[in-house]
């Protein structure tokens, strides 16, 4: 019997249990942005009827395998045709080097402590959707790497900047970065996001997690506290949909001042 390829070997492992640094790449949008991206692809399986091919520039060799042979290692009915295995890039976690690609009005996203990964990857996706350059979720939560996560963006995982890191660290360099930091509350005393006057200059917008918000650390640390209106008798909104809206507030108000 002919020997398993290597990265196909660590492809099963990862589909059961992704460990950093890598990430299971599902469907070929993901394999192409991840290409796109100039990640490091390490091999991409496809089913025998799939009539994509990866870029000639990539130099990407494609293995095909029978459908039901791919369902087994997805772990599902697999409809995507493609499924790859890919590393993260090495910088995932220098949130000090991104303080200086940044520009003067950047607007980032930041989820210290979020635990829901089809969440993480429709943030991803509204940030870059509504002008945010980057997001950075904090080692308290769920990684935006794992595959539910990866999926839910859409692609936009390769697109803006995704890091990771712990608390502290995040804190300082945005302070260090010279960012405003608005959190996200359900809290009436915040101020109502129809009203609220985002700062000139570099702001974080500041997401808490699904159950227990953002927590004594960040609420202290954050310049302005801001909240959704509700027009019923509902207090909160989904992390994503918050996210979404807020992004499209802020980003409406600082165009209207152009």
């Amino acid at each position: 019997m002919e020997a398993e390829i290597e990265w196909v070997k660590q492809l099963r492992i990862q589909i059961r249990q992704r460990v950093d640094p890598w990430v299971v790449l599902e469907g070929r949008h993901a394999v192409e942005g991840a290409l796109g991206g100039w990640w490091d692809v390490a091999g991409v399986l496809a089913g025998e009827e799939c009539t994509w091919d990866p870029p000639q520039w990539s130099g990407l060799e494609l293995l095909r395998r029978p459908r039901t042979e791919l369902e087994e290692l997805a772990g599902y009915a697999f409809h995507r045709g493609v499924i790859g295995l890919a590393k993260q890039p090495e910088d995932t976690g220098d949130v000090a080097a991104l303080m200086g690609e940044l520009g003067p009005e950047a607007m980032v996203v930041v989820c210290p402590r979020l635990t829901d990964a089809a969440n993480a990857g429709a943030i991803i996706r509204n940030a870059a959707a509504l002008g945010a350059e980057a997001v950075i979720f904090g080692h308290e939560g769920v990684s935006p790497f794992e595959r539910k996560a990866v999926r839910s963006s859409a692609g936009a995982l390769f697109r803006i900047p995704v890091k990771v890191a712990d608390a502290g660290q995040i804190l300082r360099c945005l302070k260090a970065g010279g960012f405003s930091l608005a959190a996200t509350t359900g809290d009436k005393r915040a101020t109502d996001l129809a009203t609220y006057d985002p700062p000139e200059g570099r702001l974080a917008v500041v997401i808490g997690s699904e159950a227990d918000g953002l927590g004594q650390f960040w609420m202290t640390a954050c310049d302005d506290h801001i909240r959704i209106p509700m027009a019923s008798v509902m207090d909160s909104m989904n992390a994503a949909a918050a996210s979404a809206v807020t992004l499209w507030e802020i980003r409406r108000v600082r165009e209207e001042r152009q």
